[in-house]
């Protein structure tokens, strides 16, 4: 941790800053946007299986070759954006922080292997074995040990609590505008637990949350980005709770 009388001698603080606003922006749109709006072309319901996924996407191939492009990119930029999200709730809720951010960036693990399976069955292989081989691989890999260890287990579970603890301690560190953080708690319990809706799919609330606290943390104070807003408001509580 940064000492409040180092922290404006940070260097490179602005440009981390803008770069973690940014990668929140780039991860809304790659993850959250090219999800929703494959769901919206596909006309997904929401029960669909990734392997009838491959099968419309056989059919339909530059939209689903693009999909899949933007998901394995976006998984640049999602652990560069959380790291950013912790870097501000980390001076007022540290212990929360720290908990969240190793949780959701185990998870972003996960969620990689997930992605990286999904393109090799769903982009590459239709090409190169077939259509019906093709799904054949992704049922494989959806249920052997290792796919299940790897990569859904820890994403499935270390993602969904991460990525609750860390919107909780953005919550509490008050640097936050509220309605993004509701909307991408929104977005975890839809997204796990209920199906779309029609034109309305969970996606679309990653893609605005995202880009919302992209655009904030871009817009932020130094002061707040480093920490010593955050201090100062707590060095205040902790004066005013003797």
């Amino acid at each position: 941790m940064t000492s409040p009388d180092l922290a404006g001698a940070a260097p490179l603080s602005r440009i981390a800053r803008i770069a973690a606003g940014v990668s929140l922006v780039l991860a809304g749109l790659t993850n959250g946007l090219s999800q929703y709006l494959s769901v919206v072309f596909s006309g997904a319901r929401g029960d669909e299986t990734y392997s009838e996924y491959i099968r419309w996407g056989a059919q339909h191939g530059s939209i689903f070759q693009s999909e899949q492009a933007a998901l394995m990119v976006s998984m640049l930029f999602l652990p560069i954006g959380l790291l950013g999200l912790a870097q501000v709730s980390r001076w007022r809720t540290p212990k929360l922080t720290a908990v969240a951010i190793v949780l959701a960036l185990v998870g972003m693990w996960g969620f990689h292997n997930v992605i990286t399976l999904g393109y090799t069955a769903g982009a590459i292989a239709p090409e190169v074995i077939g259509v019906d081989q093709a799904v054949a691989l992704n049922d494989g890999l959806s249920e052997h040990a290792g796919s299940v260890i790897m990569a859904l287990v820890p994403h499935l579970l270390l993602t969904f609590v991460g990525m609750i603890l860390l919107c909780i301690a953005c919550w509490r560190s008050r640097s936050f505008p509220r309605i993004p953080l509701a909307l991408l708690l929104a977005f975890l319990v839809w997204d796990y637990l209920l199906p779309a809706f029609g034109p309305l799919e969970s996606h679309l609330l990653l893609f605005i949350a995202f880009a919302w606290l992209g655009v904030h943390v871009i817009r932020m104070s130094d002061a707040a980005w480093r920490g010593a807003e955050g201090l100062r408001a707590t060095r205040s509580e902790s004066i005013l709770s003797r």
